[in-house]
């Protein structure tokens, strides 16, 4: 049997959302990367590019939200932030349905990301191994 203490988790409150420095980097971070995709999706206009936001959302943030959860969200949130101020520009700067689709689905994979995380995350850690 092994000497460590095992943390309780059930119970615990949940630590404050705090924006620091690295959350708003991330956040940053996750515009630029965000308009890069949708210069991508107006110049192609191709099925596959219209994927490629699903891949540039989803892997990073979970990547990113292994080592801080908050980080993860900022990432996600600025990339979908970026799609509002896109939607408003004239090709060949922008472009209305690129942008709104860019925000809605980024919002959409933030909640399915925030329930797996936040939601059943805990639950599967609060569960008691023998």
């Amino acid at each position: 049997m092994s000497d460590k203490i095992k943390e309780q988790t059930v119970g615990r409150p949940e630590p404050e959302f705090k924006i620091n420095f690295g959350t708003i980097i991330w956040v940053i971070i996750g515009s630029v990367v965000s308009w890069v995709n949708m210069l991508l999706i107006l110049d192609s206009m191709e099925i596959w590019s219209y994927l490629t936001i699903i891949f540039t959302t989803i892997i990073p943030s979970v990547v990113i939200a292994l080592k801080n959860r908050f980080w993860g969200y900022g990432y996600i949130i600025g990339f979908a932030i970026a799609g509002i101020p896109f939607s408003f520009l004239d090709p060949p700067y922008g472009d209305l349905f690129i942008g709104w689709y860019t925000f809605a689905t980024s919002i959409f994979i933030f909640i399915i990301l925030w329930l797996i995380f936040w939601k059943a995350w805990r639950s599967l850690s609060s569960i008691k191994q023998v």
